[in-house]
Parts: structure tokens; sequence; C-alpha cells
């Protein structure tokens, strides 16, 4: 693992073995790698788990996407094997070939993912899984093993959210309201409409697919019993949304999460957030979610817990409730437990035993410090039964330094309480035999499928064996400390012919890092390229962000002064060109960007931030709308005061929006489609009021994450393309570029008469 102290003569020879022929003695000619050639990679889903053995053990299954810029969409592949043939394959020699899977489907889609929420039915004769359809919209399929077909269990009309099924005669699903949508319609042909509580976009872009993620319609919850389809709730009970969904091993009843009524004054002090000043905490009057056990049958609703889920900035409890074998159980992913004599209590992954009606706690979660974070704190990705007992449940997280994926198994004592017994290999399957699957990776290792068992392994497959013949170079974990001795780490991509000798370009990537995985561009696809830039021939650092306390006052000024503190030890250390130095945001971080050039004394060369939050005062008031206040709030909390009143001044203060014109650093701008763009609407039209450089764009997507190929390919080879413009003084010669370049370079003039203008201010 490197440090900031790097050992450059290994670095060379890592980059000289992967780009040599040793064996043959040959020199091998290796292709640069480009935006193009990482958007048709296939890869396998790190959020979703992406092996799955069937429940009796005689297949497993595996899915993976990619993309293909020839027709612009994305390609999902769902896998099956049998396995039984590659237990053999691992008993014989290397020579005999890797067994062909049973049945390989592939299905297409404008935006991913195409396979979606999948699993394996309890008599393991089929895979169920959401397929995209149009847009957004997703139907319930079951590819059946036996006739290798699709058979849909939903209509394309019914645009289903969530799901669980037990087999093709029992399953439930929720699904938005046609009806609703036709009536918000016919409602806007009216003379006038009502907009008090209502969300801007609603009236500026109905039909907009982010808008009615904004403000979804009512959701049903649908239920088939032995065949026969029924609505279970209507859009006036308060079913939130359908996200969780679990049925019970006899398909009678269903966990899910639902709408607390009314919510007792005595919750707001029995279930705090993690620390006092989290603005995130329940009020009277506030929408607050519980588990609940519906009754398909009768509709009858009744809590679990009596409390409501996690609340405030405690470490998320993701995935879905489990049922144990035997039907008399439940694990719930996070939540709190009624409260005893009045205490005041976190929340937990906890176990319901349902003829008892009690709960035990498994393993409680951390939360979010006003400094930091607890100890042990991480966010749960998915938890089990351990093969159906209630009493071994196994958690998966994600580890909050690397965001990699561990598990830890926990055992029930006899006198109820639980122990972690044993941490167990991220992204691993396990058959009935001592077969195992992994997913095989690292920061510079291409995912592979391997297959072991306790003697040997072998690659079952390899989905881009094309990698071999492209010159990636060497990317390296860096660690470097802030003025304040935080420890930060991020990943360090240097160009294929590094040279120790050269200062590099620098663009930084916000954001996160995985430094256990193989992620050519950085954590998200979106605005970032990490080894596209490297082969144009900068340095990237991809930044881990789990450093600073979030939603406080000094959130933004903590990610600043870790970005200035590797900017100087980079330079410090002969690696980057202090005058070359490029960031990007996304998201969350495009506060930390605009933080940055209007504060920092280090001011870069070139900056983009695409489709996220910046603290500023348009921002605060587009988002307004009844029942949903998030942004406000966190603003609120993050500039320390109201934009009212005496608040007002903080926000002059400390708010981006209102401090333009300190920027020095030409900035990109980029929506993902007209709500985004509204959305980052401010940072473009004051700069160009006081005539800074600044140019904006609009993708033609409503995704945040970005998957459709064209679409990335306008993102990511933008910020390659705007990053070589202003740090390499590089045009690219496509025709098709030829007025972007005389837009920029209309950018460029402004920023050197900007310049020369502030050269006298900065003698006196």
């Amino acid at each position: 693992m490197w440090t900031s102290k790097f050992n450059f003569a290994a670095i060379i020879l890592a980059e000289f073995l992967a780009s040599s022929d040793i064996a043959s003695g040959a020199q091998l000619v290796r292709k640069l790698f480009t935006i193009s050639d990482e958007i048709e990679l296939s890869h396998f889903d790190s959020v979703e788990q992406p092996i799955r053995f069937s429940p009796d053990g005689s297949y497993f299954a595996v899915v993976s996407e990619r993309g293909r810029l020839d027709t612009n969409e994305v390609e999902d592949c769902l896998r099956i094997y049998r396995a039984h043939e590659v237990e053999d394959l691992l008993k014989q020699s290397n020579r005999v070939p890797v067994p062909s899977p049973v049945w390989t489907l592939t299905l297409s889609a404008r935006e991913g993912p195409v396979i979606k929420n999948w699993r394996w039915l309890a008599d393991s004769a089929a895979v169920a899984f959401l397929e995209r359809t149009s847009g957004v919209n997703y139907r319930l399929v079951l590819a059946d093993l036996q006739s290798k077909t699709l058979k849909p269990l939903t209509s394309i009309t019914e645009s289903v959210t969530h799901f669980d099924v037990l087999d093709q005669r029992h399953y439930v699903f929720t699904a938005a309201d046609p009806v609703e949508r036709e009536r918000k319609r016919m409602e806007r042909q009216a003379p006038v409409i009502v907009g008090t509580g209502q969300a801007l976009e609603t009236f500026l872009l109905p039909d907009n697919s982010r808008t009615i993620r904004i403000s979804p319609p009512p959701i049903y919850l649908w239920a088939v019993i032995d065949g026969k389809q029924s609505q279970v709730m209507d859009g006036n009970v308060p079913l939130k949304g359908g996200d969780t969904l679990a049925l019970s091993p006899d398909g009678t009843s269903l966990v899910t999460t639902a709408q607390v009524g009314s919510v007792p004054l005595s919750w707001e002090t029995l279930y705090p957030p993690p620390y006092p000043s989290d603005p995130y905490r329940i009020r009277p009057g506030d929408v607050v979610d519980q588990f609940v056990r519906i009754n398909l049958q009768s509709g009858a609703v009744q809590s679990l817990t009596d409390a409501p889920v996690r609340n405030g900035l405690w470490a998320a409890g993701l995935g879905n409730p489990k049922w144990s074998k035997d039907g008399t159980a439940i694990v719930l992913p996070g939540t709190f437990l009624s409260s005893q004599a009045g205490i005041a209590s976190r929340p937990c992954i906890a176990v319901v035993e349902l003829p008892s009606n009690t709960g035990t706690c498994v393993e409680m979660l951390k939360g979010e410090a006003a400094t930091g974070v607890e100890d042990g704190y991480h966010m749960v990705k998915e938890v089990s039964f351990v093969d159906g007992d209630k009493h071994r449940v196994l958690v998966s997280f994600y580890n909050h330094q690397d965001l990699s994926v561990q598990n830890t198994e926990y055992r029930q004592a006899a006198d109820g309480k639980w122990q972690g017994v044993e941490h167990l290999e991220a992204q691993t399957e396990t058959g009935n035999s001592n077969l195992r699957l992994t997913v095989r990776q690292s920061l510079n290792q291409p995912q592979q499928l391997v297959a072991s068992d306790n003697r040997t392994s072998r690659v079952i497959w390899d989905p881009n064996p094309q990698l071999k013949d492209f010159a990636l170079g060497v990317a390296s974990v860096y660690t470097w400390k802030d003025k304040e001795g935080k420890p930060w780490r991020g990943g360090l991509y240097r160009p294929p012919d590094y040279r120790p000798s050269v200062r590099y370009p620098l663009v930084i990537q916000t954001h996160g890092f995985v430094e256990s995985e193989f992620r050519p561009s950085g954590i998200y696809p979106t605005a970032f390229a990490a080894r596209a830039l490297t082969t144009a021939g900068m340095v990237v650092l991809q930044i881990s962000e789990n450093v600073c306390p979030v939603v406080t006052p000094n959130e933004g000024a903590c990610a600043v002064a870790g970005y200035e503190a590797a900017v100087r030890q980079l330079v410090a250390e002969n690696v980057v060109d202090p005058s070359r130095i490029g960031i990007i945001g996304f998201s969350r971080t495009c506060f930390y960007i605009m933080q940055m050039l209007t504060t920092s004394s280090i001011s870069p060369k070139a900056a983009s931030i695409t489709d996220g939050v910046m603290e500023t005062y348009f921002q605060y008031l587009e988002t307004e709308k009844d029942g949903d206040q998030a942004i406000a709030q966190e603003a609120d909390a993050m500039i320390g005061a109201r934009p009212f009143e005496k608040g007002l001044l903080k926000w002059l203060q400390r708010s981006p929006g209102f401090n333009l014109d300190k920027i020095r650093t030409p900035l990109l701008v980029v929506g993902e489609g007209p709500v985004s763009l509204l959305f980052m609407w401010e940072p473009y039209a004051g700069l160009r009021y006081i005539h800074k450089p600044v140019d904006l764009m609009m993708l033609n997507t409503d995704e945040h994450v970005l998957t459709n190929p064209g679409v990335r390919m306008a993102s990511q080879g933008g910020s390659v393309d705007w990053f070589r413009f202003w740090l390499q003084d590089y045009e690219d010669p496509d025709p098709a570029k030829k007025e972007q370049y005389e837009r920029w370079r209309g950018l460029k003039k402004m920023q050197a008469e900007n310049d020369k203008k502030a050269e006298p201010a900065a003698m006196n």
C-alpha cells in the first residue's frame, strides 16, 4: 500500500511489468485508454450483490452491465451456471476449459440498470427482477430457467417500483397510480392551479422524470395470492413509497414501512439524532416512518416496533427486512425499538420475534458526530438470516475508511444477546458445498469472476480481456494530513509513461474513493474520468471524503483544508505543477468546490461542478415544498442560520452564491436535464453578470449517476476536454468541437483580462 512517500523505482518497475511481455521478451505497443473504452467495459454492480446461488445450490447467477456506444444503450446480462460443473472444474487441471453458462440473458435500454433488484425464486426455478421498459418505468418479470424465456408478471403500463416474490402465484409489488397521473395532467388544463405546498418543478416541468421522482404520485400496493391479484392498500394509506417489501414465507403477510399517523410528542426526546445540533430530528407534525406488518388478505396494519425507523445522521440501514425460514422472526436493517422506561435510545439492526412481537438489537448503529463520526461507524448494505436460521444474522456493510464491502455474522446466545462471530470476505457467495465465488479486483486489477474451493481457484469469466492491451498506468493509495492534523487518503492515478522528473497537471476528483475496487473513472461516472485524464498526461487525485463532520458550519471549510493540504504536499514532492491545478465537484461536493473557489488561498486553474447542492439562496428557495425541506434544513445547519432577518448576514458572508466576485477560476457548470439546470443556474448567471469566465452545459438526461453511453461520453469527455484546454492548452482537432473551443477561447481571453486587472490590486 502506497503512502505519501513514493518508491518511484517500484512505480516504474510496476509500469514496466504492466506494459511488457516478459515471457517472450517481445515489446508490446499498448493502447491508450479513453472514455469510450471505459464506457464499454463490462462491470459487476458494487451496490447490488452481483452473484447469487439458487436456494437449492444447483445454480448460481451473475449480473453484469456495460455501455454500448454503437446503439447508445446500456446492456445488462444475466448469466446462469451449473454449480456442479464449476465444482468439477476445480478438481481438474487448468487445461480443462471453463464451462459455459447454461443460459445467458441480455437486455438493453437507454439507461440502466436494466436488470434491477434481482433474486432467485424459493424453488430455484427462475430469477425474478425488475426490467426497465422505458424511461423510469419497470415491469416485474421472471427469467424461467427451464424454458429459458422471460415471463412478465406485470404489464408495461403498471410502472412497478418495488416487489417481493415467492413464486409465480405469490408475490407483491408497488406501482404508481396511472389514474392519478392523468388527473394531474387534466388539472394543468384548468384556468387556475393551486400551487401552495407544491414543488416549483411540478409547474415548470410537470412531465419530467426527475420531477416525478421529486413529487411522486401515490403508490399502490398489490398482492397476488394463489394466482389472484388484488389491491391491498390505496393511495390514501400512508405507505412510504413501497421501497421496503418483505413477503412472508407463506405469502400471507408483508413487512414494509408506513407513515405514522400521529407522531407522539415524546418521540422527539426518546429517539434523538446522534448529536444535539443535528438538524434532522423528530418534531411534532413531521412525516415519520415505522416498520409495519400488513395482513395481505384483510389489509390490517400492525406496528412492529412502536418506534420510528432511524432518525437524523445515524448510519443508514439499507436493504430490505428478511424473514426467517419458519416465518416467526424478521430482521430489520435499521430501526429504533420501543423505548423502555422513557429512556432515550439509539437505532440498531433488530430481530423481531413475531409471536411475542418483541425485538432485540443485533448491532447498534453508529452515527455522525459534531466533529466526525463515532468509532465503528459504517453503512449497512444488507441484512439476512444465515440459512434462514432466526438465531444467526449476516450483516453486510460498507467500511467507512475505504468503502469496501465487509460482512459480519452474529449469533444469538441462550440469554438472547447477540455476538459477532466472524468476518467474511466481501462479494463472496458460498453454495451448498465448499464452492465459493468472488469478484476479484483491486485498484489496478480489473474485475474477474473467480471460483475457488479449499484447494485451488479458477477464473470463471473475465468480462474485459481486452484490457491487457491497454496502458493504464498505476494507481496507488495516497495519504496526507490537513493543517489540523486530520488524516486524509485518496487514490493517486499517474500517467502510463509517468516520470518522477516531470511536474504534471493535477485534477482533483472529489466525492469518495474506493481503494479495493477497479473503477477507471473514479467512484462515479458522472464528470469523473481518472484514467482517461492520466492517458492525456495528467495526475489525478480521487479523494475519500469521510473526514469532515457533515451538516455543520465547518463542513465546507474542512473539505477545502483537505484539498489545500493535498495540493501543497504533491507540490512539495515535485509531483504536480502548482500553476496547473483543476478540480471537479459532483452532487454534494459542488458546495465544497464553490467554497474553495470563494475562500481558498489556492486558486485552481480550472474547475467544474455537476448537479449538486451549493448552499445558495436560489437553491434554498427553489426547493421549498410541503413535507420535504431537507435541503433547506441542511443549508441552515451548514451556513449557521436561516437566510432571513439577522441570519441573512451570515448568508452574505458564508454562502458561495453571495461571494461569486471572489472567484478567479474558470468554471464549467453542468446540469443533468432541465430540472437540474434550474438548480445549477445561480453561479452561472451570477458569474456572467460580473464578467467572469463560466460555461454552461445541460446533459440530455434526468439521471444523477449517469449510465447512458452517449451522455457519459458528453460528461466524462467534456471533463477531459475542459481540463486539457485550461491545464495543457490543448484543443481536440475533432471538427465537431470547433464551436466549443471558439467559446472557450473567448473565456480564456476574458480570464487574461481579469488577471491583468487584478494585478494592481494584488500589488497594493
